[in-house]
């Protein structure tokens, strides 16, 4: 087993739980907003990523919360790494495991076929799995991200069968994927399990790597959940992708502690500062070139106000 690039561990402060940030990734979207992308972060063996975290989390809250998050970047990228740190996390008592992936390693990878990773995660302890499918036709799929979509298809339908609890997320972006790629994903869904969440999240420009597309209307996000939810009713919409406003409860800063168990409390305004640094360093971009490169793209109080009208018109209480 090797080491993993670990950036930052989050500390809520709504309820306690942690977040894993590891980083470097088997995909290159197109219109990616995360920093862990590109690696970078204190190389950590699972156990060390582990021993770090119980410090932070009885520091901060005087004992282990029984929620961990594990993202990134990509965390499956390490089969061992990962299968250690549900395992680790598991003995240590905690009974929510939750892994962020985009599926693509936990489907079987290069090899398109089904393995028997899904099944290994859940026996380690994972309790639920965010799964991202960016899009049902393997062209787009693969102009987007670099990659196959076919293990992503295998992923959801191993960790469905392996009992854990799905959350399947596809970012709508207008003129790649849209109304009828959604849907065809929603009955995609259906076939598998109506138990599946599906949540569709609009596209954020602002700190995208690439300015692929605008930002979807209102109107097309509900025409594209009318459309999914006619096959999959336990669909909803959701605005998870604007990372740069709080989301409710209302949360205006997070702790962060890094790798060295220094702590931060960092605000909306140190996101967006990671993510310019990022696109500059990225990019070989000058800070000023990146400022004029995302001015403007920000949404509109108005936008955000119907966006959240939205959310609450189709929320589902299961969700």
């Amino acid at each position: 087993m090797g080491k993993r690039g670990v950036q930052y561990f989050t500390l809520s402060e709504i309820e306690p739980r942690v977040w894993f940030m590891l980083t470097g990734c088997d995909f290159q979207c197109r219109g990616c907003f995360r920093p862990a992308r590109d690696g970078g972060g204190t190389l950590l063996t699972a156990e060390e990523t582990l021993e770090r975290a119980e410090q932070a989390c009885r520091r901060h809250y005087g004992e282990l919360p029984s929620k961990a998050m594990i993202t990134g970047g990509e965390p499956a990228l390490d089969r061992d790494f990962l299968l250690t740190l549900v395992r680790g996390l598991k003995e240590r008592g905690f009974e929510e495991i939750v892994l962020m992936s985009n599926g693509y390693k936990v489907g079987g990878g290069e090899r398109e076929e089904r393995g028997d990773f899904a099944a290994e995660l859940v026996d380690a302890g994972l309790t639920e799995a965010h799964i991202d499918i960016k899009a049902f036709s393997e062209e787009i799929h693969e102009w987007y991200t670099g990659k196959s979509n076919k293990p992503v298809f295998n992923a959801v339908r191993a960790l469905s069968e392996a009992g854990t609890e799905l959350l399947i997320q596809t970012v709508f972006m207008p003129g790649i994927v849209e109304a009828d790629e959604i849907e065809k994903i929603a009955k995609f869904l259906s076939g598998v399990s109506h138990e599946i969440k599906y949540r569709i999240n609009p596209f954020a420009p602002t700190f995208a790597f690439e300015e692929v597309t605008r930002r979807p209307t209102i109107e097309e996000i509900e025409r594209a959940y009318e459309l999914a939810s006619k096959h999959h009713p336990n669909t909803i919409i959701s605005r998870s992708c604007y990372r740069e406003y709080p989301t409710p409860p209302a949360q205006e800063t997070w702790v962060t502690v890094y790798p060295d168990l220094t702590f931060k409390r960092r605000t909306i305004k140190d996101q967006e500062e990671d993510r310019i640094s990022w696109l500059t360093r990225s990019k070989s971009s000058t800070r000023e070139e990146i400022l004029r490169a995302v001015r403007g793209k920000g949404d509109d109080p108005e936008y955000r106000r119907r966006l959240e009208e939205a959310t609450r018109k189709f929320f589902k209480k299961n969700f």
